[in-house]
């Protein structure tokens, strides 16, 4: 999809400078529930130079020199959005290199006043092809790491792009309005720009390589990691055996074929058994968050479907623990984090068979066709079949423990080191 004359017109002629940089971009937020989590993530932002390893070097206009070591600008944008797999490596990455000294000093990179999904398309769109390598370059960094399918126009460094997956650019509905195609036309033209790209899966590596005509050697792949739970001492949300779907409210998700096939099933499954939907959509964008109260409604299953709206990290983790079996029929997923979640929780777990989710699952999933017959018939069988799920949760907290995130830390380092030549 070509850039609009408005789009080269605009981006064109904007430059890096300090004024513009430390402009305040517009920073939106919505009321209630909404307005808390926004100001709980902005600060957690503000909070990044003492939560930090006393190791990374905080982002100031004449930063220290820390001997020897590597100084990483890292992309943190990502942790003013609402909970998402993005978020979640965004948090894992930092977290994992504040607990093991790994060499490198992380330098946050974001906004001075924050950039939420909700701020102005245009601002986003600045922060992404020149705000970012601005910032990064006045903080006097060796590599920026952009955490997300986006990259500056022009960086004089080394630049590293996660690309967790090109559903934008493989799925019509992500990039039906204007500002997305814009969005996505940058993205595809600056990303194969970089240094390195990081991967989650051989699948996404695959699509990358095709769509973005990028050499293979130039792109690693690193799988997300699983923090495996430390107690399942946690008090259940929900009486009665439930299944649980995790994997969030978009298109791709494929929840109109999952109430479908639960209706299907619930003959079998019994009266007690319920349909639980963790989370929310993010937008209220029909054609990327189909609603599914009109379909839930057409199939009388008001009493048999819990929407739980945005819940606690507490409250999800409490959801997994007391999950009988846990779903995730999605049609596209660049790695699938919530199969390995439910996995660390010895929950057994049925999974589309598509794109990267059987490299992710091995033979620890119950991996079906997404389908309104295959997803009935794995859920009946699995409820009927206690000593298949009792196989399958112990495959899965063996599966999870070859996913910590100290090891996507570490082959994270590695990368750098490559795109800095070392």
């Amino acid at each position: 999809m070509p850039v609009s004359a408005w789009s080269r017109a605009v981006l064109g002629k904007l430059r890096p400078s300090p004024q513009w940089l430390y402009y305040p971009l517009r920073h939106n937020c919505g009321d209630g529930v909404a307005d808390i989590t926004c100001h709980a993530v902005a600060s957690k932002l503000n909070r990044l130079r003492t939560n930090w390893s006393w190791r990374t070097t905080p982002l100031q206009d004449k930063p220290d020199v820390m001997g020897n070591r590597l100084k990483i600008g890292l992309d943190v944008v990502p942790m003013h959005f609402p909970y998402s797999g993005v978020r979640a490596y965004v948090e894992a990455i930092i977290e994992a290199f504040r607990n093991h000294d790994l060499g490198i000093d992380l330098v946050p990179i974001s906004p001075p006043s924050g950039l939420a999904r909700s701020s102005m398309r245009l601002s986003r769109l600045l922060w992404d092809s020149h705000g970012v390598a601005g910032s990064a370059a006045s903080a006097r960094v060796d590599a920026l790491h952009v955490t997300r399918f986006a990259a500056p126009r022009h960086f004089d460094g080394p630049l590293i792009v996660t690309v967790h997956d090109l559903i934008p650019l493989q799925l019509p509905e992500y990039r039906a309005s204007r500002p997305a195609q814009v969005q996505s036309a940058l993205a595809r033209r600056a990303v194969p720009l970089a240094s390195r790209i990081i991967v989650p899966s051989e699948y996404v590596a695959g699509v990358v390589s095709e769509l973005l005509a990028i050499e293979r050697d130039r792109i690693d792949v690193i799988p997300m990691g699983v923090i495996v739970p430390e107690s399942n001492v946690l008090s259940p949300m929900l009486s009665g055996p439930y299944v649980l779907h995790t994997g969030g409210f978009d298109a791709r998700k494929n929840l109109p074929v999952l109430l479908q096939a639960f209706d299907r099933a619930r003959s079998v499954l019994g009266p007690d058994w319920r349909l639980v939907l963790l989370g929310a959509a993010h937008s209220g964008n029909p054609t990327v968050y189909p609603p599914v109260g009109p379909i839930i409604e057409k199939l009388e299953l008001n009493d048999r479907v819990v929407l739980t709206g945005r819940v606690s990290e507490r409250e999800k983790q409490a959801l997994y623990r007391h999950a009988a079996i846990a779903v995730n029929p999605s049609l596209s997923e660049g790695f699938g984090l919530p199969i390995l979640e439910a996995m660390a929780h010895g929950v057994p777990v049925i999974a589309s068979n598509r794109t990267s989710h059987p490299e992710v699952a091995g033979d620890a999933a119950l991996l079906v066709e997404p389908t309104i017959e295959a997803l009935a018939d794995a859920m009946t069988r699995l409820a009927a079949d206690e000593s298949l799920r009792g196989v399958l949760a112990a495959k899965g907290i063996a599966r999870a423990a070859e996913f910590p995130w100290s090891r996507t830390a570490a082959a994270t380092v590695e990368t750098y080191k490559r795109a800095l030549g070392s």
